[in-house]
């Protein structure tokens, strides 16, 4: 017997051996690996791992086996017989698979790994029997013995790793180990083998390979290996990456879990009953912050069985037999019992406690949950109930109540009280079954009645109640509401059901009556606001089910305001009648036509294919409301701007999508009425614009940075400054002077507009008394007014105030007015509060006059002491535009007819002011004369002009 070194290095090929180790040790990393895979593959995948695994190990004991036997004893002519090498193979294949079915199935390392270990010792001895050479093979006992003990250690402390290491990421020790029993098992016994050789010529029968032969096989297995572990590690390079995103989603779900807790916590912090929970065995570990407010004890005095100490004293041992009964159940479902806290004043109220188990995937209960509820009115209601029950029995004799009184025991009712008039069954004298009853409910109801009366029966209810429609002897359908006492016994079992049948048919008709009158409006009796709301979320919900976009259309009828004016109010409910008749019949029986309010309507177009699908339906709208509609003998035509937004193009909440569409009518009926504009992103800028000049505004008043400047009127007579008119001015944080359209929008929102005005009164006043006291008489001051300072039906007041503050009359003060603000429809307040201004001192002007549609009636109607001539038409006297002209001369003469001052705006040249002086105009006002002035350089202007700096006389240089 030699050792293992002399074996290895004499009698063996160094270079088969280091093949032969390499081919083990991936034979070992690859089974092993495959191995511990499949202990954590699903159940349905791990026997075909299990196999691949037994295979890959039995072709790496077999091709290291023979690999080294291709460098043996290159003097011997050996030659191998392949039906003896392949039953090797599947020997030790199923040896391995064998042991890696007890691993699988119990996980018993050592046992599975001396299992596969004896298949290797089973595989060598065997491949041994596979040489066929010119000697005979003699094994020394006590070597292959010990090969055998130590592969038989090595294999079973590989398959005891595996087990150890099956939920780390590799379980190299197991590989270690593995591969150390094959080498170990094969170079040791090969250390015993000796070769004596005979004469006799060896037998080459049946399935006979040469070494050639062989290589070739042992490069296929280990192709076939290398094969295999390039597959096991794309394989599980893909799992790894399939592993990185599930623990992606996992930390995902996790902090979506954690503000779930969040929003649980706050929850049970609001939630006006007490949550609580206990351990398996009944112990509170968690109860809710009401607790220790009502009680008056820390929440840590409420756990464990602390909660008993609170409990009123008679109602304690039937609270601790009912929950221990639940608690020692083998299969508990729910707790519910009812009884007395004591309070933090001492008081004890009733209390209904609740609590259900939560088990595990085994089915064992791993905590309870439970519930807390204050129902010490609905006890104290039950006692009165109880109490005047044969009192409500006589009593209801004289009422419409139908009394019924239900026994379980006979399954019988007895009835009483209005059964004759209000049901009309004489039957009823009698007792009656179940039947009865049930077959009188309507069809539709019947379920829904018998689901609600089982839940209250089942779930330990003291009452129950019901609505539903119920036939009587006419055979007519009435409403009826059912309200019973449910009387349990001891057990908590229902024994009887004591109640009343009333007769709400007309409560039910008005209720829906109101309904329809909250849900709609009363004139056009199409969908109101609210309903409108509430259709636009559902269509958006279904669009979001089925994919298809939903088209929200928001119209308004043009000049309906000035309709009502001039044709009254029923002229103008006759147009939103039948505009809304024309809609409905215009549209798609889904859509939804709802009046949002005035003369504005809304249209929902759910379920359609495309975007662009709406354009169908409106072409419909403006079919049908092109023909004039009918007042009388008049034909009112009628004229409509609409906004379109699209869902989900424009806007996924059903609010972002009504301001996408109010966003796009209000550009409409800006840009180009009468048309339909579909909303785009760039009108969200618009409305951004807008909301950042109501903001500067607002800023600007808060911070008292409203300013008048004034700009002179000059008499163009005599080129002396009669007067002033205050303009609005934003002084900015870095006090430059800002014009009024930086805050254009300010001006159309009614409780804006009214506070500037309001400060700009404030300042001239407060100017005027620095004048006077300084001793200086700046004329007349005029300052601009908007149709909001007349909603409020106060302006008189308003001035009247402002001037007390500062010392002041109302005599030196003009106020200007646009012709819209006239012709609105305000007017007749305006007239009157025009003259109460009149008789305060106070004189009107008309501004802009010849841009709108002012009238000499309106004129005439009005109390104008003023008109301003816009500068639109004195910029074009230079050019000799003799519309212009025509105009301006027209009003002059009319002015002079009528009485009034005229007031030229924007006069820049010599020229302008020659002829409108020429014209007979009384009052020039613009650039040529100066530029709007703050109020500390008023006075130095007047005495600029005292001098005579500002004499007419300039005005007649050539």
């Amino acid at each position: 017997m030699q050792t293992v070194y002399e074996t290895i290095v004499h009698d063996h090929d160094l270079r088969f051996v280091g093949l032969a180790i390499g081919i083990c040790a991936l034979s070992a990393l690859t089974g092993s690996a495959i191995a511990q895979y499949s202990m954590k593959a699903d159940v349905s995948k791990q026997r075909g791992w299990l196999i691949l695994a037994a295979i890959i190990a039995g072709l790496g004991v077999w091709s290291t086996h023979f690999t080294a036997m291709l460098g043996y004893r290159r003097d011997l002519d050996i030659h191998f017989d392949l039906i003896v090498a392949l039953l090797s193979l599947l020997l030790t294949g199923a040896f391995t698979l064998a042991g890696g079915l007890i691993l699988h199935g119990r996980e018993r390392g050592l046992l599975a790994g001396a299992i596969a270990g004896v298949g290797v010792a089973v595989a060598h001895f065997v491949d041994m029997h596979a040489l066929r050479l010119g000697g005979i093979v003699v094994h020394d006992h006590l070597t292959s013995a010990l090969a055998i003990a130590v592969g038989l250690v090595l294999t079973a402390g590989a398959g005891h790793l595996l087990v150890r290491w099956k939920d780390q990421i590799f379980a190299w020790p197991a590989a270690a180990a593995l591969f150390a029993a094959v080498v170990s098992l094969h170079f040791i016994a090969m250390s015993g083998v000796t070769i004596v050789t005979v004469a006799a010529p060896v037998e080459l029968d049946g399935w006979i390979a040469s070494v050639d032969e062989l290589a070739t096989m042992v490069v296929a297995v280990f192709l076939f290996m290398l094969g295999a572990a390039i597959t096991y590690t794309w394989h599980s390079e893909r799992l790894s990456r399939a592993t990185a995103e599930e623990q992606r989603r996992l930390i995902q779900t996790l902090e979506t879990l954690r503000e779930t807790q969040d929003h649980h916590r706050a929850y049970v912090e609001l939630n006006p009953q007490i949550a609580w929970v206990a351990d398996p065995k009944g112990n509170v570990t968690e109860i809710a912050p009401l607790w220790e407010e009502l009680v008056g004890l820390p929440r840590e005095a409420g756990c464990g069985a602390g909660w008993a100490d609170v409990v009123h004293p008679d109602d304690l041992p039937s609270v601790e037999q009912l929950w221990g009964a639940a608690i020692d159940a083998e299969d508990p479902e729910r707790a519910d019992v009812r009884y007395r806290l004591r309070m933090a004043d001492g008081s004890y109220r009733w209390f209904r406690a609740r609590a259900k188990p939560r088990r595990d995937a085994a089915g064992k209960v791993v905590a309870w949950y439970g519930s807390l509820e204050d129902v010490h009115e609905q006890v104290q209601g039950e006692d009165a109930l109880r109490a005047s029950e044969e009192r409500y029995r006589l009593a209801s004799r004289a009422t419409s109540d139908v009394i019924w009184d239900w026994s379980f025991e006979e399954q019988r009712a007895t009835w009483a009280g209005a059964y004759k008039k209000v049901l009309g069954y004489p039957e009823l004298k009698d007792r009656t079954d179940r039947d009865w009853w049930l077959d009188r409910i309507h069809p539709e109801d019947r379920p829904r009645v018998l689901t609600s009366q089982s839940a209250a029966l089942e779930g330990g209810a003291a009452y129950w109640h019901e609505e539903y429609r119920f036939r009587v002897a006419s055979g007519h359908w009435i409403e009826i509401r059912t309200r019973c006492v449910i009387v349990r016994n001891d057990d908590g079992q229902p024994v009887r059901l004591v109640g009343s049948m009333l007769d709400i048919t007309q409560q039910k008709t008005a209720e829906a009556e109101l309904n329809w009158a909250a849900h709609h409006d009363p004139l056009t009796k199409l969908p109101n606001r609210t309903l409108y709301q509430e259709r636009k979320r559902v269509a958006i919900d279904a669009a979001k089910q089925d994919g298809h976009c939903v088209a929200l259309i928001v119209l308004d009828l043009n000049n309906f305001k000035e309709l009502n004016d001039t044709l009254g109010h029923a002229a103008g409910d006759r147009v939103l009648e039948n505009t809304a008749e024309r809609l409905l019949g215009s549209l798609p029986e889904k859509a939804t036509v709802a009046r949002l309010g005035g003369d504005e309507f809304a249209i929902i177009l759910p379920e359609l294919a495309t975007p662009n699908a709406y354009a169908g339906p409106m072409d419909s709208v403006s079919a049908a409301l092109a023909e004039p509609i009918l007042f009388g003998d008049l034909r009112v035509p009628v004229n409509f701007t609409a906004g379109v937004a699209i869902w989900p193009r424009d806007g996924d909440d059903p609010a972002e999508l009504l301001i996408a569409a109010d966003l796009a009518l209000y550009a409409a009926k800006e840009q180009m009425p009468g048309t339909v504009l579909e909303f785009t992103p760039s009108l969200k800028g618009a409305a951004e614009r807008r909301s950042n000049m109501l903001k500067l505004a607002r800023q600007a008043l808060e911070e008292d940075r409203i300013i008048p400047f004034y700009q002179p009127k000059i008499d163009l007579r005599t080129g002396r400054v009669m007067g002033w008119e205050a303009l609005l001015r934003i002084r900015s944080l870095n006090n430059e002077i800002l014009p009024p359209s930086e805050i254009a929008a300010a001006f159309l929102d009614s409780e804006i507009a009214v506070q500037l005005t309001d400060r700009m009164f404030a300042r001239v006043f407060t100017d005027i008394a620095d004048w006077q006291a300084a001793g200086i008489n700046p004329g007349r001051i005029a300052v601009n007014v908007s149709a909001a300072d007349f909603r409020q039906n106060a302006l008189a007041d308003r001035l009247q105030s402002h001037a007390n503050v500062a010392g002041q009359s109302l005599s030196a003060i003009d106020i200007e007015v646009t012709e819209t603000v006239l012709i609105g429809q305000l007017g007749p307040e305006v007239s009157r509060m025009l003259r109460e201004l009149r008789t305060l001192g106070v004189m009107v002007a008309l501004d802009d006059f010849g841009t709108g549609y002012a009238s000499l009636t309106h004129l005439q109607e009005f109390p104008v002491d003023v008109i301003k001539i816009d500068r639109s038409f004195i910029e074009r006297i230079d050019a000799s535009d003799p519309k212009a002209t025509a105009v301006i001369d027209a009003v002059l003469q009319m002015a002079k007819r009528l009485g009034m001052q005229t007031v030229a705006e924007g006069i820049e040249t010599v020229e302008q002011a020659r002829y409108l002086r020429a014209r007979g105009c009384s009052i020039g006002q613009g650039y040529l004369f100066d530029r709007p002035l703050p109020a500390a350089d008023v006075p130095r202007t007047l005495s600029a002009q005292s001098k005579g700096q500002w004499e007419f006389l300039r005005l007649h240089r050539p």
